[in-house]
This record gives structure tokens, sequence and C-alpha cells, in this order.
């Protein structure tokens, strides 16, 4: 498996412009700007995450996504670690249902760490898993969390963009 991963993360990085070396060097002090509990979604949708500070050598998070309206119900949990690796961070998550049946059947969806910035980082699967290529968070101020996530359905990209803002304590 860390073959693997480090195989996907050089490939990644090389495709990024991103170098082995400076994936290598990323850590999850890098994502501390994840940190604390979000909150926004997109329209018929409240989304949260929930970030944990990184301890030993993972950094977790809980998200879930509820419907509005009078149909008002849990569409989906997911539950997501991001780990230091010999060759780079690593994403990895699965989505759950209401009764926690799992949607990926062969694993979670994992990803490597493909570029970063300033509270800015890109998490890209190559190739992608069954329907996720990318995601990327970053913040377009101190408050306010976005996060970018392209598809592939049936070969053709597409996506959403969440907008979450930092949930009162």
């Amino acid at each position: 498996m860390t073959k693997r991963i480090t195989g996907l993360a050089a490939a990644l990085c090389a495709l990024a412009g991103m170098s082995a070396a400076a994936a290598q060097e990323a850590s999850l002090d890098d994502l501390a700007f994840l940190e604390g509990h979000w909150r926004g979604g997109r329209e018929g949708l409240v989304f949260e995450e929930i970030w944990s500070a990184a301890e030993g050598g993972v950094m977790t998070g809980m998200a879930r996504g509820v419907s509005t309206g009078e149909d008002s119900a849990l569409r989906v949990l997911e539950y997501i670690v991001i780990s230091e690796e010999a060759d780079g961070v690593a994403y990895r998550f699965k989505h759950f249902g209401a009764d926690y049946s799992t949607w990926e059947e062969n694993g979670p969806i994992v990803m490597a760490l493909t570029e970063l910035g300033e509270n800015d980082i890109t998490f890209s699967a190559d190739p992608p898993s069954e329907s996720v290529k990318s995601i990327r968070y970053w913040m377009p101020d101190a408050d306010t969390l976005q996060a970018d996530i392209v598809l592939v359905q049936d070969g053709e990209e597409g996506g959403f963009s969440l907008t979450f803002e930092r949930a009162e304590k």
C-alpha cells in the first residue's frame, strides 16, 4: 500500500507542477487552518465539517450533509483521515448513508496532496476513484472555508463547491 501511495504521490506532484521533494516536506501543520467546526452548504443542503487538530500523525474530519425543507433528512456522512506518510500527506475518506452503510465497496477513496499554498490545499486521485478526482480546501478570509470538489461521472468532469462559515462555539 505504501509503495502504491509513494508512486501515486510522485506522479500527482509531477502533474501538478509540485516537486516530489515539496510533497515530502508537507506536513499536517500545513493543514491546521482546517481545524474547527464549519457550517454551510449549497441550495437544499446544509453541510458541516468538523476537523480535529493533528495528533499522532493523523488529522480526522467528520462531515454531515442534511437536506433542507419539508423533506429534511440526513443525506450523507463522511469520515476522513489525513495522515503523514513517508512519501507525503494522504487523504482517505468513505461516505456513509443514514443507516451507516458505506457507499464505497472497495475501501476508502485515497488521494495525495498535490498542491500546497497558504491556507490552500488540493488533494487529487490519479486515476480518479469511481467518482472523485480532487478536493481543494482554501480560505478566502479568516472565517470562511471553501471546498471545491471535482467529480467524474461517465467520463465527464463536473463537481460543486461548498462555502462554510466558522460555526459558533
